[in-house]
This record gives structure tokens, sequence and C-alpha cells, in this order.
């Protein structure tokens, strides 16, 4: 973000400062009949702070405070542990919440730091003067070893304060043989963590583009969630991404186990994806309920990246796809909440329509 002010950041991105009630379909960039009425729109938390990042590195105090004010505007509470217990109807003091991170590029994982503020929000819920025991939290992806090169350190103790973290691979994990998602005609097996160990999932997905999807964000993230991704790329995967989603969210019980969507944007790929180093900071946190509504905004931040550079818009078929019959996985439509500069303690959310 260094060297453009926010406001015209915005202006790239398709931000403008208009009412609730002139608030425009985002479906109208890709066609009529994009999205649902426009009174259905999903809120979309994006917080900047262009404290978050140093160098290379994420720095958590400042992401902690913008994870912080995300969950307090998302679901207008202002108690954090509260706010993180509304995401989750029926949770108890003993349900267990995955957080699926994005490791296959460990130049451009979901980073320990950002995770590390979303469990330590969750550790904050309070059950009868109880706080939420970390060890119900489970940091997983698809193998130990891309979690390890990306960071994180692989758990294998009991400590009741400690979250846990392994992928798929680990001993006594493995895909789940009794499940069968049927995506697009093709049969995939779920990670036993996804459909066995978990009440609740948190999709904590990255920031980049992909030279067949067009972009990775939260859909994409659940190809690390099942044992043949490999098979799911046809037609730019669509529409395996929206089918898989929808499997994930229809077919796996209980059902609708994804709460929640934040897209870790301190860094990101605006071209060149999925492998490669980041080649922009946008120091940016996304967050909502709707995948959809997430993943189109996400793509919105690419693109305004791409335009300070002269480079065309990209454009993921899948997106529009997910928010379409028969899988309807959320809206285009974007009541976006922008919350710029937490930590400078002046910030207050503004809300906006994403055009």
């Amino acid at each position: 973000m260094k060297g453009i002010s926010r406001r015209e950041f915005l202006k790239l991105a398709g931000v403008g400062a208009l009412g609730l009630a002139a608030r425009r379909t985002l479906g109208g960039l890709l066609g009529p009949e994009a999205g649902p009425p426009r009174d259905l729109a999903s809120t979309v938390v994006q917080c900047y702070d262009d404290t978050a990042t140093s160098g290379a590195s994420v720095r958590e105090p400042v992401v902690q405070v913008m994870m912080d004010e995300s969950i307090k505007a998302l679901t207008g509470l202002s108690d954090v542990g509260e706010a993180w217990k509304n995401v989750f109807p029926g949770i108890v003091s003993t349900s267990i919440i995955g957080i699926k991170v994005n490791c296959i590029n460990s130049a451009l994982a979901t980073h320990p730091a950002f995770v590390n503020c979303i469990a330590s929000g969750l550790a904050r819920m309070n059950f009868g003067g109880n706080l939420f025991r970390r060890n119900n939290i489970i940091i997983w992806d698809r193998t130990n070893s891309e979690l390890t090169a990306a960071g994180y350190t692989i758990y294998t103790g009991t400590d009741p304060a400690t979250v846990r973290c392994y992928g798929t691979n680990q001993s006594g994990v493995g895909y789940d043989t009794t499940v069968a998602l049927n995506v697009a005609g093709v049969t995939s097996r779920p990670s036993r963590i996804l459909s066995q160990q978990i009440d609740f999932m948190v999709n904590a997905a990255v920031l980049r583009t992909h030279g067949t999807a067009v972009v990775t964000l939260g859909m994409k993230n659940n190809y690390g969630s099942v044992d043949n991704p490999g098979s799911l790329h046809g037609g730019q995967c669509n529409p395996y991404l929206p089918s898989l989603n929808q499997q994930i969210r229809d077919v796996i019980t209980p059902n609708g186990k994804q709460r929640l969507f934040v897209i870790d944007g301190m860094f990101g790929l605006y071209s060149g994806g999925p492998g490669g180093s980041p080649n922009c900071v946008p120091r940016t946190l996304i967050m909502s309920r709707d995948v959809v509504a997430t993943d189109f905004t996400g793509q919105t931040v690419i693109n305004a990246e791409r335009a300070r550079r002269g480079l065309a818009r990209v454009n993921a078929p899948h997106i529009l796809t997910a928010a379409q019959p028969p899988y309807s996985l959320g809206t285009t439509d974007v009541s976006l909440v922008e919350i710029d500069n937490p930590t400078a303690g002046k910030a207050r959310p503004q809300r906006r329509a994403l055009l």
C-alpha cells in the first residue's frame, strides 16, 4: 500500500462512499444475473493497517487488533469473546474448532502470526466463567511437512493450553472413506479432520492469483480438504470449486461446519500465483460469514493491486457460479464495512458499497 493513499486504493478497488440505499449489485461487473437481490447483501469487513507488516514479517500485535475489531464489526458485538461465540451457533465449551490454513506455497501461506490472532480471539470465549480451551482448536492443512515449511509447529503433546496443529497425513488421521463427496461428477474424500474431528471451521485463506482458478481465496482453500484436488482443475476449476464447497456444506455432518471465512491479505500475489514469493503488501484482513462475498472482495483487492500496475482485471468464473443455483453459496452483493488503521486508536468502521 506504500506510495498510494487509502482514498486512491478504494478508487482502484471500486469502492464508493455510497449509502446502503444506493448499493448496487457487485455482479453488475460480471453480468445482469450476478447475485441475488441487493436487499440480501452480505456483510464483509475489510480491515487495513499500514503498520501490520515490517519487512517480510507480520506484526502479530497489530494484526490482533485488526482481528478483534473485525469480528466485533462483523457481529455488532463489543466483546471479542461474545463476538466469536456469535459466529458458532450452538457452541459449547467442549466444541472443537478447526482453522483450515493454506500452506501449499510456503512463501505465501496463511501466516502463523495471523492464525494465532484467530486462536487468541477464540480463547476469549467465556462459558460459565471458563475460557475456551486452546486445545479445542485445531490448525490444519494437508500435510505436516507443508505446515512446518510455513512456520507452524506440529502438536504432539497433551497441554490443554496449547492449540493443536497437524496435517491430514498425521498418523491416525487420513481421509474419510465413509464419506463420498460428488464434486461435479468426481468422487472426493474429505479429511477426517473436517468430517470427524471438528464441530466448526474457520476458513483462513490467502490472497493470490492462480494460473488455473484465476484466484486462490476461500473456496480454493478447500482443495486442501480433500484427497484428490488434482482431479478438480478442469474448466478453470469451474464448477468444481463451487461444487466442492457445496458438498462440504451439505453432505458432511453436521451440515454447515464452515462458519467464518477470513483472508490473510498481509502479503499477496497480484500475478504469477499460486507459486512464488509475495509481490504486493496489501496489509489487509477480510472477514465474512459468506464465502462468495469474501472471495469477491479478495478478488477486488487483487484487482486494485493490478490496477496500480496498469494490469487488466482478473475475473474468476467460479465466484459467479458459486452465487447461483444449484450451489447458492452466497452473494456477490456486498455491504462493505471498512476499518482503517485501528491501532491508531481513531479508526471507526465505515459502511460502504463495493461497486
